[in-house]
């Protein structure tokens, strides 16, 4: 079953700060909003696992950076 789309405005900003994110992580747009609106909404458990280790893994790499830099 083919999942419904939707279409949205936001803040040229804030798209930027999407598509930044997305080239950084390698993942997609539909994966950062969906997982965004389920952390949002209190469904966080609905994302997919990949989605969810992915995450997991970039906030990983911002504290290593963190780290480096103090």
């Amino acid at each position: 079953m083919s999942k419904p789309q939707i279409a949205i405005r936001m803040p040229p900003s804030l798209l930027q700060k999407l598509n930044n994110y997305v080239e950084l992580t390698g993942t997609s747009k539909t994966d950062v909003v969906v997982s965004a609106i389920a952390q949002y909404l209190g469904c966080a458990d609905n994302v997919p696992l990949n989605q969810r280790v992915g995450e997991m893994e970039r906030r990983l790499r911002e504290l290593e950076t963190k780290l480096n830099i103090i």
